[in-house]
């Protein structure tokens, strides 16, 4: 009875969950929505700024958008107001030959996740070559486009593994190929925390007020990991039920028989190398996207320590793809550094835009593979 009566209790804390995660997705959409404009918006720059309204541009001049209604202004009257760039003229001067590069190495980098994930499952004893690992990686991008928080994606890459014999004629162990995954994105963001952490530290993060806490706690985030995983390895938390048993115990006890094997360290490390690898180039894409939208960071910082959080909380399961929650943070954290908001949210909307196009790669991959 008292296992019937705890079941509506846990289906209750589920709705209640989703709930709260849909309506911060749906705040951070609204704050966006509320902040970033879509065209231009300017005023006199002897007038107050609270005289801004909202420009479109043409050959002749600009046009006003007024409450009162529409009024057309000359070139050279136009020239003399102040503006902020919306949205859709931000996108409309990107430098794509610059986006295409920065495209070309983003897809560089999913080859290097791949052989991360590849260093995770080395003593899985499945022969995977690294050309399979990074279809399955791929095709699991799709899957996190479609549900919130990249589940999809995880179960799909733990599905494909675990379907395949290891060389001994078995079925790959479960618990080693679920703690990959879990391991793959706890170094994924300990790698992206630290990197970025250390970046807004050097760059004198620690100095100002309202800067250094950021940068604190996304280095604090691996040590933590670390500390986990150390705990994990050397105490003897299999006596600890609550830990072991229910939802938290079918997370733990993979974990728990991954870090013990003696091989698992090495794995760890080789997989720690390669996630630096993968985190600078996404730091490094996300700030070439920067100078891709025609905008100059006046606080070098905010855009490394922006991007991580970004990243974080994108992963909150909420609606599919980090809608809301990753433009939220990018649009803030951007803003202190000197970008403006348009700007700011379109290298949020075209970092998006790639990793779509790999999941459309994925879907392509995973079709054509079924159809043979």
């Amino acid at each position: 009875m008292s296992e019937l009566a705890a079941a509506p209790e846990h289906t209750r804390r589920l709705r209640l969950g989703r709930v709260l995660s849909w309506v911060l997705a749906l705040v951070a959409l609204a704050f966006v929505a509320w902040v970033v404009p879509v065209r231009d918006r300017c005023w006199d720059p002897q007038a107050p700024q609270s005289t801004r309204v909202s420009v479109t541009r043409d050959d002749a001049g600009c046009v006003l958008h007024l409450k009162s209604g529409d009024v057309h202004v000359a070139r050279e009257e136009c020239g003399t107001l102040q503006c902020e760039p919306g949205l859709a003229s931000t996108l409309t001067h990107a430098r794509l030959g610059v986006a295409a590069g920065l495209l070309a190495l983003y897809f560089l980098s999913t080859l290097a996740w791949a052989a991360r994930w590849r260093a995770l499952l080395a003593f899985a004893d499945v022969e995977l070559p690294l050309r399979d690992v990074w279809r399955v990686s791929i095709e699991a991008q799709a899957g996190g486009i479609l549900l919130p928080g990249g589940i999809g994606g995880d179960a799909l890459r733990i599905a494909s593994v675990v379907s395949r014999p290891t060389r001994h004629g078995s079925k790959a162990p479960a618990a080693i190929v679920i703690a990959s995954v879990l391991l793959d994105r706890a170094v994924g963001l300990s790698t992206i925390a630290a990197l970025a952490g250390a970046l807004g530290l050097g760059l004198g993060g620690a100095g100002k007020p309202g800067t250094g806490p950021f940068a604190a706690i996304l280095a604090a985030i691996p040590v933590a990991i670390a500390l986990g995983l150390v705990v994990l390895r050397t105490a003897p938390v299999d006596r600890i039920p609550w830990l072991v048993r229910g939802r938290i115990g079918g997370v733990v006890q993979p974990v728990l028989a991954y870090v013990r094997d003696p091989r698992a360290l090495r794995a760890i490390a080789v997989a720690v190398g390669l996630s630096l690898f993968v985190a600078a180039v996404q730091l490094a894409v996300v700030r070439g996207l920067v100078l891709v939208v025609g905008s100059t960071p006046v606080a070098e910082k905010w855009v490394y320590v922006g991007t991580a959080i970004a990243f974080i909380v994108a992963a909150v399961p909420a609606l599919p793809g980090g809608w809301g929650t990753a433009d939220a943070a990018y649009v803030f954290f951007f803003g202190l550094a000197g970008i403006p908001v348009g700007a700011a949210l379109a290298v949020c909307l075209l970092y998006r835009l790639f990793w779509y196009l790999s999941g459309v790669a994925g879907a392509v991959l995973h079709l054509a593979r079924h159809r043979r």
